[in-house]
């Protein structure tokens, strides 16, 4: 049974509460999922159309106000396409809001797409992210450019 029943243009606010007293090293990291469920259909007066209901994966992070993010990059050309592969070495997430990689010797700059899809970097994990028209040169030196949780930095 749905949970709750909204109408059109109605809000309703939902507080997640972490019951267990104890404090968390770090982080813990969960996922809500909402689903819109579809209308009874009375097959007496069914007609053509189509029905889209949607489904929204929310990320929830319960957090240790000591948790820190500490990201650290390489580039990896062992494969057919290079690729930036970003790691995260700390205990709190990362969300990445842009991302690119620069050529500091060629003064040239690779930007990458990162969304909330792809963004994310949890504790203790990490991401690859295909580098487009790109040619790693040994002697350059490269720093990466990135906004990470709303700020920005380099790397």
């Amino acid at each position: 049974p749905p949970f709750l029943k909204l109408q059109p243009s109605d809000s309703y606010n939902l507080r997640v509460v972490r019951i267990n007293p104890e404090p968390i090293s770090g982080e813990k990291t969960y996922r809500i999922i909402i689903d819109e469920l579809p209308k009874p259909i009375d097959s007496r007066k069914a007609a053509q159309g189509v029905n889209v209901l949607l489904r929204s994966s929310l990320p929830v992070f319960v957090v240790n106000k000591d948790a820190i993010t500490k990201l650290s990059w390489k580039i990896d050309v062992n494969q057919n396409t290079p690729s930036l592969n970003i790691s995260n070495i700390g205990n709190r997430h990362a969300l990445l809001n842009t991302l690119t990689l620069v050529d500091t010797t060629a003064n040239k700059s690779y930007p990458i797409k990162v969304n909330t899809v792809n963004g994310y970097i949890l504790a203790e994990k990490s991401k690859s992210y295909s580098i487009s028209n790109f040619t790693y040169q040994p002697n350059h030196k490269y720093s990466v450019s990135l906004t990470v949780n709303g700020k920005k930095t380099t790397l």
